[in-house]
């Protein structure tokens, strides 16, 4: 398993509020759109972390640690290819924009968060 991306986005809210949201599946509905887009993937978690997996090459993991303003939760794009790794950023268009896509959706699911919350 290869760490390919990883972006991070804050919170408003104390990091049990936000591991909650993690462990009761609301975020993963929140961030894939709900149970119809869960349906194409591999779901499984630990406490506070969530990760699901899709496609031949992919695993994606949401998590959540305490910072001083609150959270930060964090979004990783994982590698999990076992044959033909390599062409895992051909099959991906060389990820062109990717990197902002990672980083735009952690920070949308930030803010989903935070109004989730009301804070």
């Amino acid at each position: 398993m290869k760490l390919l991306f990883e972006a991070s986005a804050p919170v408003s809210a104390r990091v049990e509020r936000v591991r909650a949201l993690i462990d009761d599946g609301w975020v993963l509905d929140a961030f894939l759109g709900g149970e119809e887009a869960r349906s194409y993937v591999d779901v499984d978690h630990r406490p506070g972390v969530v990760g699901f997996q899709g496609h031949w090459w992919y695993r994606g993991e949401i998590s959540a640690v305490p910072s001083a303003d609150g959270t930060t939760v964090t979004y990783r794009v994982y590698n999990i290819a076992r044959r033909s790794a390599w062409a895992v950023p051909l099959a991906n268009r060389l990820f062109i924009g990717y990197r902002r896509t990672v980083h735009e959706g952690v920070a949308g699911l930030a803010r989903k968060i935070e109004s989730h919350l009301g804070t």
